[in-house]
């Protein structure tokens, strides 16, 4: 809970120094919309600093200072904001209340995941959100991980690298929950400035209840804060389409575009959207030169990210466009083992002959109401985009009541939708689109004859996910909130490699390990890397033939121990006792059927050359744990 305030602390002073960053342009702005823009610039200015001080050697051992002087800056600037421009604010009432309570709840949930600890569900956070900055930690200052992920645009991601160290789980994943805080206060202040009160908070209730913003805001992920950054650059370009005067809203457009690039690649695609966007309405010299001008800021904004890739891995946008720009420890085999993973999300590589634009508007519709298709494993429900902000898209879409800057978000979302449908068909990928759906949703429930629907549809989206979240997360959650489970028997009886990560950290102290079909490092306090052959170049698997290759290559390259989560590893049970069986550990080797195929393709042959080397000697268990899950030793 400590953590959790500290990381709120620096965050409210984030919004003092965003005040001074961008206060100037920001003058026009609802209150509430203003406070937030202050927010999300503050946070991304300190994800910023956060990369300079850790390329310098040691920099995250006194780096912490300056995290300091930068929050005590912030509340000063805060307070002398608030001097100026005082806030006005009153408790709603009626009806209206109802809205409050329904925030209320919207962050209790957030809160529940912040407060207790990630678990499989979760899993992208211990695998890398969190993961990376921990290694970062240990090293005192950023270096190449052999983590692909590690070297993407990390501008939230490296927040998380205060929250570990002044506050483990709970201070890393307190900043997703203030991005959700200051997300509700953007969705509401540019709806209220656009089309009055009660569509504020119509617009805050929709966006605050899209079941994949819920769950997500109290992780380590950052496609909320992503989100954020991009929604709020399409809302502002709209903006700017609708008033060319106003030149505040170009440069307010262009830095959010610029950070949402900076905390994610999907960034790219929303500048490239936003600038097709800007030329559509404008069609003319001037309407070339506001969208290169903003792809330009953008551009510019991001750049530090795109930088630092080149200079570890020698490509921009690595592992991508591994055919273009090359990349470090990678080569095509993996760039299509990654290409081919991010297709199988959705519904257009799947079976059936139906054409294209049917699959496309299947594909769409199916992120309200058939989740598990858009998202990895888990629990499908609560990764859905949800029925009120596709509403939202759709009824304004066939309105014929659109102005210019309906027009321009509708634009923008059409653009992402085909982009999305193209590349990868993730409902996270998604998140940018709710910001400003969400405020044509609350315009919708103001000015379109469907309105009343509008507005029962986001009150019974609101209800389910709710009940969602609280059916699928929340009640587990709250047994270590309220103690009926200590933090390490929830994560004993959540994470099936919970229980070998405490056994690693003891018997592989001075050594490293490396771990085959596991990906949760982050609960490893020492040396590790992922070492299935899919994950980089490093360990030369094609010039191992045997158990014996396998050992010497590996000690080689300072491996001291081998993590084996067989069930994942090979999948059903009978496959498992077999190559159990090729092993010798419980007794005579007999003869793995699979063998010969296994080792004669080099995605998979690390299976029979762990066998092989187990079989021979050069591998002896160490500890075996529950499910055929093997912790062994180089002889």
């Amino acid at each position: 809970m400590l953590g959790l305030l500290v990381t709120v602390l620096v965050c409210v002073g984030a919004i003092g120094i965003g005040t001074l960053k961008v206060g100037r342009w920001t003058g026009g702005l609802d209150p509430a919309a203003r406070f937030a823009t202050h927010g999300v610039v503050g946070l991304a200015s300190l994800g910023l600093l956060t990369l300079f001080i850790g390329l310098i050697p040691g920099g995250f051992n006194w780096g912490i200072g300056l995290v300091g002087v930068f929050t005590l800056a912030g509340w000063v600037l805060l307070a002398l904001d608030f001097r100026k421009n005082p806030v006005k604010a009153s408790i709603p009432k009626g009806l209206d209340g109802l809205f409050l309570l329904a925030f209320f709840l919207a962050g209790f949930v957030s809160l529940a995941g912040v407060l207790s600890p990630s678990d499989t569900i979760d899993w992208d956070s211990l695998s890398y959100h969190l993961a990376v900055p921990k290694l970062y930690l240990q090293a005192g200052q950023i270096y190449p991980v052999f983590i692909h992920h590690s070297n993407f645009p990390s501008i939230v991601d490296y927040l998380s690298i205060w929250g570990l160290k002044w506050g483990g789980q709970s201070g890393a994943k307190g900043f997703t929950f203030c991005y959700f805080v200051l997300g509700i206060l953007a969705a509401f202040g540019l709806a209220r400035g656009k089309y009055g009160d009660r569509a504020g908070y119509w617009a805050a209730l929709a966006f605050a209840f899209v079941p994949v913003v819920m769950w997500e805001s109290g992780t380590a992920y950052i496609d909320v804060s992503n989100g954020i950054f991009a929604g709020m650059g399409i809302a502002f370009a709209g903006l700017l389409l609708e008033d060319k005067q106003k030149r505040e809203y170009l440069w307010l457009s262009a830095i959010c575009l610029g950070f949402a690039a900076g905390s994610k690649y999907t960034g790219l695609q929303t500048i490239l959207a936003v600038g097709l966007v800007l030329l559509a309405f404008t069609r003319n010299a001037a309407g070339l030169k506001t969208a290169v001008l903003v792809a330009a800021i953008a551009s510019a904004v991001a750049a530090p990210w795109y930088i630092k890739n080149v200079v570890y891995t020698g490509n921009p946008v690595f592992p991508f466009f591994y055919e273009k720009f090359g990349g470090k420890n990678w080569d095509q085999r993996r760039a299509d083992i990654y290409r081919n993973q991010q297709l199988t999300f959705g519904i257009r590589q799947g079976p059936g002959s139906d054409p294209l634009p049917l699959k496309a508007g299947s594909a769409v519709m199916g992120l309200a109401y058939e989740p598990a298709k858009y998202i990895d494993g888990g629990q499908p429900r609560i990764g859905a985009v949800g029925a009120a902000i596709l509403l939202s898209f759709l009824l304004w879409l066939v309105s014929g009541r659109a102005s210019v800057f309906e027009k321009s978000v509708l634009g923008a979302t059409l653009i992402s939708l085909a982009m999305w449908f193209v590349l990868s068909e993730q409902s996270r990928y998604m998140v940018p689109l709710v910001l400003p759906l969400a405020v044509l949703l609350g315009g919708g429930v103001r000015r379109l004859q469907w309105g009343p629907l509008l507005a029962g549809v986001a009150g019974v989206q609101a209800a389910y996910s709710l009940w969602v979240l609280e059916t699928d997360r929340v009640t587990q959650q709250m047994l270590v909130i309220t103690g009926k489970m200590t933090p390490e028997e929830y994560q004993k009886a959540t994470i099936s490699f919970y229980e070998p990560a405490q056994a690693i950290n003891q018997q592989v102290m001075g050594g490293k390990v490396a771990l085959y079909d596991e990906t949760f490092g982050f609960l490893l306090d020492v040396p590790y890397m992922w070492a299935n052959p899919g994950h980089s170049t490093e360990i030369p698997y094609d010039d191992m033939k045997t158990g014996q290759d396998f050992a010497d290559g590996m000690k080689k390259l300072g491996f001291t121990h081998v993590y084996v989560n067989a069930p994942a590893m090979l999948g059903a049970r009978e496959s498992v006792d077999a190559w159990y069986a090729s092993t010798g550990l419980n007794g005579k080797p007999v003869a793995w059927p699979d063998h010969d195929s296994t080792l004669a393709n080099w995605e998979v042959k690390y299976k029979s050359l762990i066998a092989d080397a187990i079989a021979g000697g050069q591998l002896v268990p160490v500890q075996q744990f529950r499910g055929g899950r093997l912790l062994l030793k180089f002889q």
